[in-house]
């Protein structure tokens, strides 16, 4: 009877262990339903051939990819595929720019033509000027582009706005941008209205290069990638990485071009993949890592609007803090999100682009968000 009792034990203690142990492991399980739930319902959209998504949550990683970059040809996207990420490249440049202020490099209250060349008068209004923080906040009233005609383009938006874009912007030079910027009017004192900006952005990764006298690629190796371990984020790709660039697909589905990426790179240039972005959110999450702690700082609010170095950021009553930005190219659109709350972070790339993906995206973001946050 003895012997009865202590096998039915044993044999309950080691349920019990098993139990336990598929309790540890439905997490990372739920992780990755998830993300193929949301992955498969956004693949629905007729427009929508692909979908990559990176998560990272509490130390660990799950990257998923589906569909086929091209349709019809079955080239499924992976940890490889290269991705512009077209605007979340401010990040990067923000925690740049947070990084210079740690080593002295420059001061969020100085002006910024202490670091141009040439006479830029034009760049303050009455007697006060553009000041580096003004850069990193879109509230210095530079125009959004430069030059100024890509502007006018977007009062008629169609299928053919991404061809006329490039053709103004592969000839358009660093020189032609210097020169453009010395034309520049500013309607208000700086600082005192939010107006997003990517000359903003570019004419900071110009102030980048001059203190530390290296090219804004350099930096963003130096000091971002090499210590997150990213092997395949960067501005310039080598004839070997542009193979591994996803095309891109416009409001039709029509193959759209790249960026020409003539200038910079610091607005909208960075290249990279989804599992290189997910060692971006541990970069980004890490409490030690002081250039990310000083970017995610607020710096500006207007109404809903809240900023720190080119970081987008909300304030959510239960969540705490998110720290959220989009990038939209051509033909790609992709959400970057980090909560530090629940050490979370998550990357949305589709290799498709119209004015509902954003929408999409960010519904696609949302749901995953309320799978997981909480395990």
């Amino acid at each position: 009877m003895k012997l009865i009792i202590l096998l039915i034990l044993g044999i309950t203690i080691l349920s019990c262990n098993k139990h336990s142990k598929d309790i540890t492991n439905s997490k990372s399980d739920l992780v990755d339903i998830s993300i193929e739930k949301n992955a498969d319902s956004l693949l629905l959209d007729p427009k929508i051939n692909s979908v990559s998504i990176g998560i990272y949550k509490d130390g660990k990683i799950y990257t998923g990819h589906f569909g086929e970059l091209d349709k019809g040809i079955g080239n499924k996207p992976t940890d490889a595929t290269i991705y512009e990420i077209a605007s979340v490249s401010k990040s990067f440049t923000g925690t740049l720019v947070a990084q210079a202020i740690l080593d002295k490099k420059i001061n969020l209250d100085d002006d910024i033509r202490l670091y141009l060349e040439g006479d830029f008068p034009n760049l303050e209004y009455n007697n006060s000027p553009i000041k580096i923080k003004h850069l990193i906040t879109h509230t210095s009233g530079l125009p959004r582009s430069l030059p100024t005609s890509i502007d006018a383009l977007f009062e008629n938006i169609d299928e053919k706005l991404p061809f006329k874009i490039y053709e103004i912007e592969k000839n358009y030079s660093k020189t032609h941008f210097l020169g453009d910027l010395q034309t520049v009017k500013i309607a208000a004192i700086p600082g005192t209205s939010f107006n997003y900006s990517n000359a903003d952005t570019e004419v900071m990764a110009y102030i980048l290069e001059k203190v530390y006298k290296m090219t804004y690629d350099q930096l963003l190796q130096k000091f971002i990638c090499k210590p997150a371990g990213m092997k395949n984020t960067k501005v310039k790709l080598s004839a070997e990485e542009s193979k591994r660039l996803a095309n891109g697909y416009g409001e039709t589905n029509k193959l759209v071009p790249h960026f020409a990426n003539t200038l910079w790179g610091a607005d909208g240039g960075i290249k990279s993949t989804t599992s290189d972005l997910v060692n971006y959110m541990k970069f980004q999450l890490d409490i030690n890592n002081l250039a990310a702690a000083e970017s995610h700082q607020l710096l500006f609010t207007e109404n809903d609007i809240q900023i720190g170095y080119l970081w987008p950021i909300i304030n959510n009553a239960k969540d705490g803090i998110y720290y959220s930005i989009h990038g939209g190219a051509f033909g790609t659109q992709n959400y970057f999100l980090i909560i530090p709350k629940y050490k979370l972070g998550v990357s949305i790339i589709t290799n498709q682009s119209g004015p509902e993906t954003q929408g999409k995206l960010w519904n696609t973001m949302r749901n995953l968000l309320t799978d997981i946050k909480e395990l």
